[in-house]
């Protein structure tokens, strides 16, 4: 059969919450990449450094927690200069995480600003040091594949999610777990074999079917 050039017209929009350039001196990012993809770069700030925006946020994410079967709520004034004045270690994610908990919680329409106090008091001992998602310090890895099961059937308003769920999410769990040790073993699929506890060549498999790169550290002069 023929080929038939066709002509694309389109635009490249990244995000990362990643310093690249230290990732690009750990190996761990392609240099020739990164300036590709770095004509127009914008910053965004941290929650913290625009804090007028959390009002906004708060009722997006309600309105995003009805779509998926959650109570919308509203928060008290009281409340919502609290969160203006919190740190927001955990950046959007933690603000997220703070209003679907909210929603799936409490059963008042509005919540207080003792309420939120108490919230932050907790997440203040829940965020991950990197910024991540709210997590208890003892929550096993069942428990999180459970909290996000039950976010996902919820987000389907009663119906049941398309059939083949098993290996969707074992492969949902499979690829970061892959990601993770080829990035902790700086790409060495010698030690990231040994640690998955996997054959080299059933890890060398994994990696091309799930689409796992990672790079190797530049070496040193």
């Amino acid at each position: 059969t023929m080929r038939t050039p066709i002509k694309t017209d389109v635009r490249i929009v990244a995000a990362t919450n990643k310093d690249l350039r230290t990732l690009i001196n750990q190996g761990l990012f392609r240099e020739d990449l990164f300036y590709r993809l770095n004509v127009v770069p914008l910053r965004l700030p941290a929650l913290r450094e625009r804090s007028e925006d959390v009002p906004d946020l708060v009722r997006h994410f309600f309105k995003q927690g009805a779509s998926e079967g959650l109570q919308t709520k509203r928060i008290s004034a009281g409340g919502i200069e609290l969160m203006k004045r919190y740190p927001w270690p955990g950046n959007v994610r933690e603000l997220e995480n703070l209003v679907r908990r909210l929603a799936a919680l409490y059963s008042q329409d509005e919540i207080s600003a003792e309420i939120i106090e108490a919230e932050l008091k907790t997440g203040e001992r829940s965020v991950v040091p990197d910024g991540g998602a709210l997590i208890p310090d003892d929550l096993s890895i069942g428990q999180a594949v459970e909290h996000f099961l039950q976010r996902y059937f919820a987000s389907f308003a009663g119906d049941l999610p398309p059939s083949g769920l098993y290996q969707r999410i074992l492969a949902e769990v499979e690829y970061p777990l892959v990601l993770a040790s080829m990035t902790a073993t700086r790409g060495n699929q010698i030690k990231a074999a040994e640690l998955l506890g996997l054959n080299r060549n059933t890890l060398r498999k994994k990696i091309r079917e799930l689409g796992v790169n990672v790079y190797k550290a530049a070496r040193q002069p």
